[in-house]
């Protein structure tokens, strides 16, 4: 999927959300036990539930009828609610094992784990008081959050829960499942749709229903901030604004990290895109690992959020590059991954891992635990900082030379992870200016980095 198309796909599904821009400076929190988000660099994201079931759905969109970023499928990619939430009887996870997912995660250098515990659907993957629809009536109660939850602490990662404030299945009597029905402007004569997807007239939302599906929002979330210990990031997506949303998960967990879909949070976002400029405050980038083939179709891809049976994954390279592009300008990674029905991980994810684990091995300072250096102003690659050092990123097909400006005379420059120094006629300096001449012979077809050595920081922004 190019990033026009998966941009216009957010933004879409945004629309029906009632997600705003995302790219609203932040006023992160100052709690000093909050303060590992901006250094951590890359997270993991799992989408997971009943649409696994399935393998060519994506969560909840799936039974959501004429989505026009996906019309090439031809409707093979959808469900009628009704027989989207008859997955449920289906869903079997006998293989789930999230200690295998996490500590293969973990050796490849991921710090943070997020799990969608309700998507719009309204599947809950925990034991709800206050849901009709979830593991608690499917799986026998069966506690999917809690598994998750304690492998992340056993691997050493910080521990991330979604939900969804919109909830379509309580939705469900008074929502059009046909997209944007209700925008006659752009689709005139479109016509609403029911949960079998066929026409029909809305009935009228009863005034109390919104408040009803808040306070059951808050009900839930106030289980998952209760119910599993100490809980390090939650990630909302979609509905109002809710101040007291906000407000009780401060309450709860008061060292929390909150992104700002819903409420007052921590740090903006874009999805499946790469910013185009840099951001005030904290941010993070989430995007699709995987990638597939639409039915019925040649040669175009898309990005999916949820499991699909094609189990085909961009590539390592393409996950580092953009990690390597967000950690310049102090954002984080949250890349995402697919279950299988069966609560497995595709064999392809266990293999990026290890990619990932093998290349963190000589260049994690540059993106774990770094601060964003002076790009583009003063530098012509991507930069990260630790110290007295400049990570300097050499990207895939964008040549060999790096340029920094405004720089004393480094002490040392060598490959990161080679104690191999590189040769001074591979480098000049003159006049405050550092340009780099790579050897063809030290570059990989991956990242590659070097580490600039100065013999005291060098401020980043300030003038020499």
């Amino acid at each position: 999927m190019s990033q026009t198309t998966a941009t216009n796909t957010a933004v879409q599904q945004h629309a029906v959300l009632g997600i705003q821009s995302q790219r609203l400076p932040c006023r992160h929190t100052t709690h000093p036990e909050a303060q590992w988000f901006p250094l951590a660099g890359l997270g993991l994201f799992i989408h997971w539930g009943i649409a696994s079931v399935h393998g060519d759905l994506d969560l909840s969109w799936g039974m959501m009828a004429d989505t026009p970023y996906d019309a090439a499928a031809q409707g093979r990619n959808k469900l009628c609610p009704e027989e989207y939430w008859q997955l449920a009887n289906r869903f079997r996870p006998h293989r789930y094992d999230p200690d295998r997912w996490l500590a293969a995660a973990a050796a490849a250098g991921f710090q943070y784990a997020v799990l969608t515990t309700m998507h719009h659907d309204g599947y809950t993957l925990w034991p709800s008081r206050y849901s009709d629809l979830g593991v608690h009536v499917s799986l026998e109660g069966r506690d999917l959050v809690r598994s998750f939850v304690e492998a992340c602490r056993r691997h050493g990662l910080k521990v991330g829960l979604y939900y969804s404030p919109p909830d379509w299945y309580i939705d469900r009597r008074y929502m059009s499942f046909h997209y944007r029905s209700d925008d006659q402007n752009r689709f005139p004569g479109r016509r609403h749709f029911d949960t079998r997807h066929h026409p029909c007239s809305l009935p009228p939302k009863p005034p109390e229903h919104d408040a009803q599906r808040r306070q059951l929002c808050h009900q839930r979330v106030g289980e998952l901030l209760t119910n599993y210990g100490r809980i390090d990031l939650i990630w909302f997506d979609g509905g109002p604004q809710d101040p007291a949303l906000g407000e009780l998960v401060r309450r709860l967990q008061p060292h929390i990290v909150v992104n700002s879909r819903s409420c007052d949070g921590d740090y903006a976002d874009t999805e499946c895109q790469t910013p185009t400029e840099k951001f005030s405050g904290w941010f993070e980038t989430c995007h699709c690992w995987q990638e597939s083939n639409l039915p019925g179709t040649t040669g175009k891809s898309v990005d999916f959020w949820g499991y699909l049976k094609s189990e085909q994954y961009k590539s390592t390279v393409w996950m580092l590059t953009l990690l390597s592009r967000l950690r310049a300008w102090g954002g984080n990674l949250l890349v995402n991954v697919g279950p299988r029905p069966d609560g497995e991980l595709p064999p392809v994810v266990y293999e990026r891992f290890q990619e990932t684990a093998a290349w963190m091995q000589r260049h994690r300072p540059a993106v774990i635990g770094c601060r964003p250096g002076p790009y583009p102003e003063r530098a012509s690659v991507p930069v990260t900082i630790q110290g007295h050092t400049w990570y300097v990123h050499l990207l895939p097909g964008e040549g060999q030379t790096a340029t920094l400006q405004e720089v004393p005379q480094p002490k040392t420059i060598s490959l990161l992870g080679s104690a191999e120094l590189l040769a001074p006629s591979t480098f000049h300096w003159q006049g405050g200016t550092l340009t780099i001449n790579t050897p063809p012979a030290l570059r990989t077809s991956s990242v590659d980095i070097l580490a600039v050595e100065w013999s005291h920081p060098v401020p980043s922004t300030d003038t020499i």
